[in-house]
């Protein structure tokens, strides 16, 4: 039976840092399996204690007889994954693990006993010598594989090329880069290569002071995902790429802006969606009590999915809202506005692009 992908789950660690899990259901066990899942080799049955781990080496398959521990050194600042894989283990509890270094928990996890494994993501506070702690609750018995992953890396750019996210190795994540300025409106665009259709790929965008400006997954549902977020602080923000299970495969990272215009009553405006992903905003101004009639038709504007559109108040609030889809071509919203600046949100769904036309009248 073949690994069926379960939602993450988060570890929060004792010091420092959270862990987050890599769960799956496990195909059974089997004794002679000295080769982790994704082909990494495994080192000998070490003497408890005795063997090391190195980021990107080896497996070092772990034979319990109750508690055991390995060892790694790393610099400061690094992203890693542990990463332990049920072998012979037996599953009468579950199974916790634990990285130190010194006395201080870095990171910690569990291995459920119907998961077949279990990753601990945590960042090195510090250079030296770590330990994982492997602890059986129960009197269980037999061979759990560890290893150590580090992270892929590059960068996007707004409304730049497309980048290729390889994860090459079981439990690895990757960390992309850019640069953007407070007040941008943008869109990160995945799609999915050939990482697995039955499991989640978790994303996640960060600001340059760690906040969460949006996160999301691709799963089952779609082979692409759509992520908008607006910028709330200017510098170097992150996107994290963490698969939910231990496989590997490939998936493109995009980041995609806006379009702006300003809408004259009276005189349609033509709209360009040229890149999968982007969103336009488009705003017109208002007197008190004005009465408007807005038609939006769609011109090559693709319809794999809906695209929506709102009108917003001044102050933030949605007047009206539709959708043009396969069997809607246009849409007609009338309102009436208060004094102040209007604006039209149009969000393609999914990745759809082309044209539109915008149509402002007032009305009696």
């Amino acid at each position: 039976m073949h690994s069926v992908a379960l939602r993450r789950r988060r570890w929060t660690g004792a010091a420092l840092v959270a862990a987050s899990l890599t769960l799956a259901f496990p195909a059974a066990a089997s004794p002679a399996a000295a080769v982790s899942a994704g082909g990494l080799p495994a080192a000998a049955v070490p003497v408890m204690g005795g063997d090391r781990l190195t980021v990107g080496g080896p497996g070092v398959l772990v034979d319990l007889k109750g508690a055991g521990s390995v060892t790694f050194d790393v610099s400061a600042g690094r992203r890693l994954t542990v990463l332990a894989q049920r072998r012979t283990l037996t599953a009468a509890d579950n199974t916790d693990l634990v990285i130190r270094r010194g006395g201080t928990r870095v990171a910690e996890g569990t291995l459920i006993t119907t998961w077949s494994s279990v990753s601990l993501d945590f960042t090195a506070p510090a250079a030296g010598t770590y330990t994982v702690d492997i602890r059986p609750r129960a009197a269980d018995r037999g061979t759990v594989l560890l290893s150590l992953a580090g992270a892929a890396t590059g960068s996007l750019s707004p409304r730049g090329p497309a980048h290729l996210v390889t994860i090459a190795r079981p439990g690895e994540r990757a960390f992309l880069t850019f640069a953007a300025t407070s007040g941008q409106r943008l869109t990160l665009v995945a799609r999915r290569g050939t990482i697995s259709q039955d499991e989640y790929t978790n994303l996640e965008v960060r600001g340059p002071s760690g906040g969460v400006a949006t996160a999301g997954a691709v799963g089952y549902e779609a082979d692409h995902r759509t992520l908008d977020f607006d910028v709330t602080e200017t510098g170097t923000h992150t996107v994290e790429v963490n698969p939910d299970t231990d496989r590997t495969g490939t998936l493109t990272l995009q980041l995609a802006g806006t379009v702006t215009a300003r809408l004259t009553p009276g005189r349609p405006t033509s709209l360009r969606l040229a890149q999968a992903g982007e969103r336009a905003f488009v705003t017109f101004t208002a007197a008190e009590s004005e009465q408007f009639r807005l038609t939006i038709r769609r011109g090559t504007l693709t319809t794999a999915e809906p695209t929506r559109l709102r009108v917003r108040t001044p102050i933030g609030l949605d007047v009206v809202h539709a959708e043009l889809n396969a069997t809607r071509p246009s849409a007609v919203l009338a309102f009436s506005a208060s004094a102040g600046t209007y604006t039209v949100e149009i969000d393609p769904d999914g990745l759809d692009a082309g044209t539109l036309t915008l149509d402002l009248r007032k009305t009696p």
